[in-house]
């Protein structure tokens, strides 16, 4: 690796942070963050390339890169940018399942307006931790967990209702999840199972109706493959739905046109709404009662509904809900689906408002209404929570 090479590299980073350094976050522990990787550039300044040996410079390297990624998330994760409110109840979730002491939400705005994704780069970067640690005496108190969503939607609660599917995919690689089901489900299938609990797989997996298929899915395990990719994609809707229900399906049906057809990567959009509503309805069946088995075994967590329900005519009031229980606050995103799809005319009653609602005033409305229904919540909680 050529020292010059290394300095256009370097270079590149010291402009990013001529901007990125004076990020303000709502959040202390990012900063904390912020502030490791200031100390990492302080000392990488001192450094005097030309002498390392080829595997010091590729330390280097991907150190480099990994303070990159962590400024391409940050830079997006501040004051100014994604509600910290939306990240407030991702978090919550986080700690049903795993610990925010541990890892830190955070956010890259894309330009693509179905961009939803899970960079899994931060969190599973375990060895260059440790070498940063050694090399320069930084410790990271959390991970980022890194979420990509759309920049045009990014204060748009309803569609992203999608970031708890996100978050699963998380919780996912955290535990390993996927792998499970994938062996189980492939074992149970070359072992010979009963008609209907057949057919029930095949009905998520049309493609294990081809024997010689399964055995060379068992034989050729792999993340990528398209078996373990729908494994994870159902997992991720099972997860979402005890926050949000279904309220993931009215947007993913539009977005993709209700396809009844699977790709590489994600199952058919009708199988993933025919699976989430047999989950909510209690029809589970053999798929689903297996996920949920092997879930409990590896986590020790039941798949459950986590949100609260609540009754209310708050926002056809143009008021914000008042939140007592936590749980209420991820049954804001059922309740603000629910008037979204309900008859508007309903808010022109309940609010006393003479005029006809164009769809974009009951958009801001929603939108403005879930945001201060939270917004309230966290002051409330942080007001009271200081001692008098």
């Amino acid at each position: 690796m050529l020292p010059k090479l290394f300095e256009l590299h370097f270079s590149q980073l010291l402009a990013e942070w001529k901007t990125s350094k004076y990020n303000s976050y709502s959040d202390v522990r990012k900063k904390e963050y912020h502030d490791n990787l200031a100390i990492i550039i302080q000392k990488l300044e001192l450094e005097d390339f030309s002498s390392m040996t080829g595997s010091e410079l590729s330390q280097r390297f991907y150190i480099i890169n990994f303070v990159f990624k962590s400024l391409e998330f940050l830079n997006h994760s501040t004051t100014s940018t994604i509600p910290f409110e939306l990240v407030y109840v991702l978090e919550l979730a986080l700690n049903d399942w795993s610990s925010s002491d541990q890892y830190l939400i955070v956010t890259s705005l894309v330009n693509e307006l179905n961009g939803f994704s899970f960079d899994n780069t931060l969190t599973s970067a375990d060895l260059l931790y440790k070498v940063i640690e050694l090399l320069y005496g930084v410790t990271f108190k959390q991970k980022l967990i890194q979420i990509n969503l759309p920049k045009t939607i990014s204060k748009d609660y309803l569609a992203n209702v999608v970031l708890y599917h996100e978050l699963g995919h998380f919780i996912e690689k955290t535990y390993v999840i996927g792998r499970v089901i994938y062996l189980e489900l492939l074992k149970a299938m070359k072992s010979g199972l009963p008609p209907n609990d057949e057919r029930d797989v095949i009905q998520y997996f049309p493609y294990l109706s081809d024997p010689d298929l399964v055995d060379e899915l068992e034989k050729n395990y792999g993340p990528g493959n398209i078996f373990a990719m729908h494994i994870c994609e159902y997992f991720c809707d099972l997860f979402a739905s005890q926050y949000i229900k279904d309220c993931a399906n009215y947007y993913l049906e539009y977005i993709t046109l209700n396809s009844v057809k699977y790709s590489s990567s994600h199952p058919s959009t009708v199988n993933r709404i025919i699976f989430i509503n047999n989950h909510l309805t209690g029809k589970s069946g053999y798929v689903i009662n297996e996920y949920k088995r092997i879930i409990k075994d590896i986590t020790g967590r039941e798949i459950e509904n986590r949100s609260k329900d609540f009754s209310s005519q708050n926002f056809e009031k143009l008021i914000p809900f008042d939140v007592t229980d936590p749980q209420e606050l991820h049954g804001l995103f059922i309740y603000g689906w629910k008037v979204w799809l309900d008859d508007w005319k309903n808010i022109n009653s309940a609010s006393g408002i003479k005029f006809s609602l164009s769809s974009f005033n009951v958009y801001e409305v929603i939108n403005n209404l879930i945001e201060k229904s939270i917004g309230n919540f966290i002051i409330t909680k942080e007001w009271n929570s200081i001692p008098k």
